[in-house]
């Protein structure tokens, strides 16, 4: 009896160990992260999980994106918020967490240069108030930008920024220009006899200090701070990409009856090389 009573009793008890977990809900499962932000300076998404895919485009740090798929190699196949379009990069350049992105604004016209120098060639002319968000900097006062409106990465002086847009709505722009001719003579004086301070070369940048009504521009030039004047029609508001026409040279006049003019008066072209 107390043998059949103890078999009842663990047949129950096996029951019951059997059903309690069945009758327990499932835990619900730990959601799987799907939006990441782009923690690099820049990336690119590939059309196949590898360097050798071909590049469909450009994400920027802090660009989210949805995560859609991911390779044991690391790479990661994902949707950018900002344009829509798909892609693979890298999952190591991205991140959970949003970035903190530091925007500044243009005070004055400036060059976006591809790298840090008044030397380096440029990308764009910059605006004041135009929007850049400021990713690194350099001991010589230069910033890596990327620029908001057209998403172009270079370097601008840290001193053409501001961090608030009253400060470069206030400040009055420097206009910047480029030489459009193979040597342009920097002179003392706006006039031809006067010393040359140096000669400038083909796309050189200045800067306007001053205009003279009869066409001369006192500019400084950034890369040297040379200082001086230049005849205004020899400077253009791009950089060429070609050299402008060599100007004609004045054949001698035919004698005259007139008296010689003054010395220094000479055809502007002299001042040309």
């Amino acid at each position: 009896m107390r043998a059949g009573m103890l078999f009842r009793l663990l047949l129950l008890a096996a029951v019951t160990f059997i059903l309690v977990p069945a009758c327990t809900p499932p835990r619900p499962a730990t959601p799987e992260i799907s939006t990441y932000y782009m923690a690099s300076v820049i990336g690119y998404l590939r059309d196949s999980p590898g360097y050798d895919g071909l590049l469909l485009g450009q994400l920027y740090k802090g660009d989210q994106v949805e995560k859609l798929d991911r390779k044991e190699t690391g790479w990661w196949r994902v949707r950018s918020a900002r344009t829509g379009q798909t892609g693979w990069i890298q999952g190591e350049l991205l991140g959970p967490d949003p970035v903190a992105l530091v925007h500044f604004y243009i005070t004055r016209t400036v060059a976006l240069r591809e790298c840090a120098g008044e030397a380096c060639p440029s990308l764009q002319l910059l605006y004041r108030g135009d929007q850049v968000q400021k990713l690194e900097e350099n001991e010589g006062g230069w910033w890596r930008v990327l620029v908001e409106r057209s998403r172009t990465l270079g370097w601008v002086p840290a001193a053409a920024t501001a961090d608030r847009l009253e400060e470069a709505a206030v400040k009055p722009p420097q206009p910047y220009y480029y030489v459009g001719v193979k040597a342009l003579r920097l002179r003392r004086q706006p006039a031809l006899a006067a010393e040359v301070v140096k000669t400038l070369g083909f796309n050189d940048q200045v800067e306007e200090l001053e205009i003279n009504p009869s066409g001369w521009v006192k500019v400084r030039q950034p890369a040297t701070g040379a200082v001086g004047w230049v005849m205004g029609r020899y400077l253009e508001a791009l950089p060429l990409k070609a050299l402008r026409p060599a100007p004609r040279q004045k054949k001698p006049a035919a004698p005259q009856s007139e008296p010689p003019g003054p010395k220094g008066t000479e055809p502007p072209e002299l001042d040309v090389m």
